[in-house]
């Protein structure tokens, strides 16, 4: 069978084909042909396999059938004979492999009993940045044999604890593993990003951007690309994410510069816990638990972060049973006063909720106040990790960066810390420098 392949197929296969790891995850920079060479492969497994079940995996059902899909439509394009192999189900976006018996679907999650009533031998999480770990898990309990993953790595995400599983291997490729897909035109267009002088920076084997040995920082900068700085084209955070596919840190980012700390360091801090609390029904319900040193630095750990039409009882209920270390009614919980129903249910529950200051500015205050003190977070607050990552200032059609906050970003966790911080600046007496 005559495939033509690319460098980051044959990392790919060579990982699947060792037997050595059920999770197989692809990360990497844009045009790296991640997820096409998985097609690939899924093509050749049907072909030789028989009766395997595959599942590909994005969000969106919609996103799924417009992206993955179509790639596997182009490698059966590849060669007349290959679409003669499959029979098409447009409606269930189902392949079946007429010899074998093997069978692609792409599906996604917005139903989630539909993604979790089924069962497969292959799992691929197309994009798995889109999804939520329980989601992840869920799927993954009911995957006989192999979890592909791939994902442009942008920002840290539940994924990243794999890295020290024996069963996984994570993939590194860029679009230089990918150069015989394509055209002049595109790698012009990447290589553009790119703000040092070409050859002059190596990525190391932690994924860190080096020169002369050392981390690429603002004491050991590389020389600058002779035409793509004069040019005005050099981004190093598109040429970091894109080009390299390294996390890198987006120039519209709000919060910058918070630090980590171990959950059991948190638990030891002899300072007073208060509690920031945010609302949601189809969204998250998010609490975080605030400590103050009394010298200019918040300590945050997520304690809740679960809609609450997925609770099966009311929030109170919740908080009281299934919230652990429990909150006592003597804890003070700042909670989203834009829903006071639910202030006063806590209330009326025996909790000492508090509504937090909203109104006309309040963002802005939150964000400003947050901004001025040190903020330390534990490792273990994941979904908090990615919120702080991605909270970001809206960019215009001109590419600048204004001081509305992207309404695309969650922001449950920053939310409730944003509500917590901004009580106790007041009731702690504390002072900022605005």
């Amino acid at each position: 069978m005559n495939v033509v392949v690319s460098n980051t197929y044959q990392k790919i296969s060579k990982a699947y084909y060792s037997g050595l790891y059920r999770y197989i995850i692809s990360r990497g920079g844009s045009r790296s042909g991640k997820t096409f060479s998985t097609m690939q492969l899924f093509f050749i497994i049907m072909c030789s396999n028989l009766n395997i079940k595959i599942v590909c995996w994005r969000n969106l059902r919609i996103d799924a059938i417009e992206t993955m899909l179509e790639d596997f439509k182009s490698v059966l394009d590849t060669n007349p004979e290959f679409s003669r192999l499959f029979k098409y189900n447009k409606k269930e976006a189902l392949f079946t492999n007429l010899k074998t018996g093997s069978s692609i679907t792409f599906n996604g999650t917005e139903v989630i009993s539909k993604a979790l009533g089924r069962t497969q031998h292959i799992s691929f999480f197309n994009e798995i940045s889109e999804f939520s770990e329980d989601v992840f898990d869920q799927i993954v309990q009911r995957t006989r044999d192999s979890v592909f993953i791939d994902y442009n790595p942008s920002k840290s995400f539940f994924i990243d604890k794999y890295e020290k599983s024996e069963d996984a291997i994570f993939l590194y490729s860029t679009y230089k593993d990918n150069i015989e897909f394509l055209t002049d035109g595109i790698v012009s267009k990447l290589e553009s990003y790119n703000p040092y002088a070409e050859g002059s920076c190596t990525v190391s084997d932690d994924f860190e951007l080096m020169y002369n040995g050392q981390i690429v920082s603002e004491k050991n900068l590389p020389p600058p690309h002779p035409v793509n700085v004069p040019n005005g084209t050099a981004n190093l955070y598109l040429y970091e994410v894109y080009c390299l596919g390294l996390k890198s840190e987006k120039p519209n980012r709000i919060y910058k510069g918070w630090g980590k700390c171990l959950e059991i360091e948190f638990q030891e801090l002899p300072y007073e816990s208060y509690f920031g609390l945010d609302f949601g029904i189809s969204s998250p319900t998010a609490i975080t638990e605030i400590k103050y040193d009394g010298d200019r630095t918040f300590y945050l750990h997520e304690r809740l972060y679960k809609p609450s039409s997925e609770m099966g009882m009311p929030v109170y209920e919740y908080i009281r049973t299934c919230v652990h270390p429990p909150i006592t009614d003597d804890d003070i919980i700042v909670a989203d006063s834009a829903k006071n129903s639910m202030v006063e249910e806590l209330r009326t529950a025996g909790l000492h909720a508090i509504g937090a200051l909203k109104g006309q500015g309040s963002i802005g205050r939150r964000i400003t106040a947050i901004q001025s003190f040190n903020i330390v977070y534990t490792k273990s607050s994941l979904n908090l990790e990615e919120e702080y990552y991605n909270y970001s200032y809206k960019v215009d059609r001109y590419g600048l960066t204004t001081d509305e906050v992207d309404p695309k970003c969650d922001d449950h966790l920053l939310d409730s810390t944003g509500y917590g911080i901004d009580f106790l600046i007041r009731y702690l007496g504390i002072v900022f420098n605005k």
